[in-house]
């Protein structure tokens, strides 16, 4: 038995300072093993799955699942998509970079910084110090702040960043070949919206199937983007 879970993705990931549409697609993809052909074939909405695509969602990843934008349809806003803001980035006793952040309409959202390129950070709500810098820890180069709040929540942050001295500067290696870089930051924001074509594909699974998010308070929209380390 499969525990299914269904989220409609608006991914801006890859296209930051770009004026492109974003990507819009429904995941349906399973916590437990086993593939999702049967199930697909029944829902008969235009899953294609497989292993060659990734899905990062900050917290976590999706190395087998399935995808669809036939007929995707709306439920969502391009005003709704999170925003990373570069304020400022000096030089000076180190580098420093300011940014602002804009979860827009959601109070539920992880961020995830890369500490192979950051050493320490300090993120504030309203001038109100949430995370000081004081040295941090983490997870297979990543440290992950998740925060989940009530409507009056904050949804404008600012973050510092405190570079590593041998910080990346370069898109190329020292042969000038172009090397794959993780980004600086990753943002995915949880929305609390049944969008149409999300609303099919569970109306199609079983009454049984996991909501995507926590089990009490699904949010079955999410919307991810991300901050180069060039940018």
């Amino acid at each position: 038995m499969h525990d299914y879970q269904v989220v409609h993705v608006v991914d801006t990931a890859e296209k930051y300072g770009e004026m492109q549409d974003p990507r819009s697609y429904i995941s349906l993809f399973s916590t437990t093993p086993g593939n999702l052909k049967k199930e697909v074939e029944q829902i008969n909405e235009g899953f294609v799955c497989g292993r060659d695509k990734v899905l990062d969602l900050v917290t976590f990843s999706v190395k087998y699942g399935c995808l669809t934008n036939d007929d995707i349809g709306g439920g969502w806003s391009k005003s709704d998509i999170p925003v990373l803001h570069v304020d400022s980035d000096t030089e000076g006793n180190g580098r420093t970079t300011q940014i602002s952040i804009d979860t827009k309409v959601s109070t539920r959202w992880s961020l995830a910084i890369n500490t192979e390129e950051i050493e320490d950070f300090l993120f504030k709500a309203n001038s109100d110090e949430l995370v000081p810098a004081d040295g941090k820890g983490s997870n297979d180069g990543w440290h992950i702040i998740q925060f989940s709040g009530g409507k009056n929540s904050p949804r404008r942050f600012d973050l510092t960043l405190f570079w590593r001295k041998n910080y990346t500067n370069s898109a190329h290696n020292a042969d000038g070949q172009k090397t794959e870089q993780r980004p600086l930051l990753k943002l995915r924001t949880d929305v609390n919206r049944l969008t149409p074509k999300a609303a099919r594909v569970l109306m199609k699974l079983p009454s049984w199937c996991s909501q995507f998010g926590k089990s009490t308070s699904p949010h079955n929209l999410a919307f991810l983007t991300s901050l180069p380390v060039l940018f």
